[in-house]
């Protein structure tokens, strides 16, 4: 199978016929996976959030991941939490989207851009193992895990090609996750701003019908082409830079930084019950709840790995179905 039969850039996408909505993905994923913030801190400078000369306030930093955690736990999610044991020069780990994408017990592992996070793929590869999960990995593609793909449901997985992600990763996946009982197929999503490397920055889908996003993070034909598959609501530049469009949403509740009122109030008019989380101190690495947490799903099928803190509300968990 070529790459073109495995994935399909956004370009080339084609509005298929309407067909009967499945249950959404999120509403199925009530396991999330933390990774305590035990050796957060800002180190290194690899985004254009992170200055290393204004430090973390880590007890502050830790009251904030397990204010997540309780709200998480509250909202109906059940948390497995990674420790960083021999982790101290990895600061990031905190944020777990970024580990890989699951599907089944497979684990397509991320492999950071920059050297300050590659060592990271081995902790996460430990955990996936000792949890029963076949792992993948590539040595040479640039794949930052969930923080850049996005399930739709279980047919479509939605990828942020540019800062962080190769487009050769698309590939990859569609091979190395191959289900032949639900077949899925890739999307890449061109990203243009740096202040959003990822696509969990910028692009929250709500369930499969509807999302927020932040139109300027992506390119005109992205832009278009997400219009054609999704329905979109833009969030203001402001909400944006306060990560709006990295929440959680488990069912009916969307789990939003603090600060963002307007993107809530836009939310809460959709029928969502809306929670806020003050995630300030993640806000200095780049990222916040999606990266802080990892989805896992009750149905076993399915698996996507998510992270709180690389650059999004969310980036501290992952999500696995």
């Amino acid at each position: 199978m070529g790459a073109h039969d495995t994935f399909r850039p956004m370009h080339h996408f084609r509005l298929p016929p309407k067909q009967p909505k499945m249950p959404s993905i999120i509403m199925q994923a009530i396991r999330l996976l933390m990774c305590r913030p035990t050796h957060f801190n800002v180190k290194y400078e690899i985004n254009p959030w992170m200055r290393p000369g204004d430090p973390v306030n880590v007890r502050k930093a830790t009251n904030q991941w397990e204010n997540l955690k309780r709200t998480l736990e509250e909202s109906g999610a059940h948390i497995e939490v990674m420790e960083p044991v021999g982790a101290d020069n990895y600061p990031d780990l905190v944020f777990t989207a970024n580990a890989g994408v699951v599907r089944g017990k497979n684990a397509f592992l991320s492999n950071f851009f920059y050297p300050e996070r590659k060592g990271e793929q081995h902790f996460y590869d430990k955990w996936f193992k000792q949890n029963g999960y076949k792992t993948f990995k590539d040595l040479h593609v640039p794949f930052e895990g969930a923080g850049d793909a996005l399930w739709i449901g279980k047919e479509k997985l939605f990828c942020g090609i540019g800062p962080r992600t190769d487009v050769r990763a698309l590939t990859l996946i569609s091979e190395k996750l191959r289900d032949y009982e639900v077949p899925f197929k890739v999307y890449g999503i061109r990203l243009i701003d740096p202040r959003f490397y990822h696509i969990d920055t910028c692009f929250c889908p709500l369930n499969e019908e509807i999302a927020i996003y932040y139109p300027y993070a992506f390119d005109p034909v992205a832009r278009h082409n997400l219009s054609n598959e999704i329905e979109l609501i833009a969030v203001h530049e402001e909400d944006a830079m306060r990560f709006a469009c990295n929440s959680i949403v488990i069912d009916k509740t969307v789990i939003i930084n603090s600060g963002t009122e307007h993107t809530a109030s836009m939310v809460q008019k959709l029928g969502f019950t809306v929670k806020f989380v003050d995630m300030s101190e993640f806000i200095k690495s780049g990222g916040l709840f999606w990266g802080a947490r990892a989805y896992i799903s009750d149905e076993p099928r399915l698996a996507i790995s998510v992270l709180l803190f690389q650059l999004g509300l969310f980036c501290s968990c992952s999500v696995l179905f």
